[in-house]
């Protein structure tokens, strides 16, 4: 180990990706950050092995100028990935496609969406919960879309944290007017 160089904690190194330390602990399990491990079993970050964890992942804070909107589509849907993909790039958004519930908190810390689109048949009550108990994602607008229409299911929606619900197959034009009113939402916390 490079002993000149700053060797950081869990809970440092959650601070420096705004993330909780927990989900360091995973990604170093999971092989994403390199780490050693010090006698009493806590795990040691090198400076230069995080810094490449967050330049491969993206992690680095960037500026959004007002007319640059980010959505997030969580679904794995290819027919309702493309119709979703076609309207809102048609409106000028940048998409960020997520087909997979493990890859949703990750992806939406290090971008920060301005507004997540989450089918909830992909195990979205879990993500949606995750999504609002990080620090860095608790504030992006959620909107539900998703085949799920029984009552007990929308109000479950509701009950873990999504801001609008949306049944599939959808309006165009209801579809488009949630996105715009949940963006203009945010826009105006900011």
């Amino acid at each position: 180990m490079d002993r000149d160089q700053k060797a950081y904690t869990t809970f440092e190194a959650a601070k420096v990706c705004h993330v909780t330390h927990h989900s360091i602990k995973n990604w170093i399990k999971q092989g994403l950050i390199k780490a050693s491990r010090t006698p009493g079993g806590h795990y040691r970050i090198l400076e230069k092995d995080l810094d490449l964890f967050r330049e491969q992942f993206d992690m680095f804070p960037r500026d959004k100028g007002f007319g640059h909107r980010q959505i997030m589509i969580v679904d794995d849907d290819p027919d309702a990935l493309v119709l979703m993909e076609r309207l809102l790039g048609d409106e000028g958004f940048e998409l960020i496609k997520v087909s997979n519930a493990t890859e949703v908190g990750l992806r939406a810390a290090q971008t920060t969406p301005d507004l997540i689109l989450l089918d909830f048949q992909i195990n979205g009550f879990d993500v949606c919960r995750a999504l609002r108990n990080n620090e860095v994602t608790r504030n992006i607008p959620i909107m539900a879309v998703t085949c799920l229409d029984k009552e007990q299911d929308i109000e479950r929606i509701f009950a873990c944290g999504a801001d609008d619900y949306l049944a599939k197959p959808f309006k165009v034009e209801l579809f488009l007017a949630k996105v715009r009113d949940l963006i203009n939402k945010k826009v105006g916390k900011e």
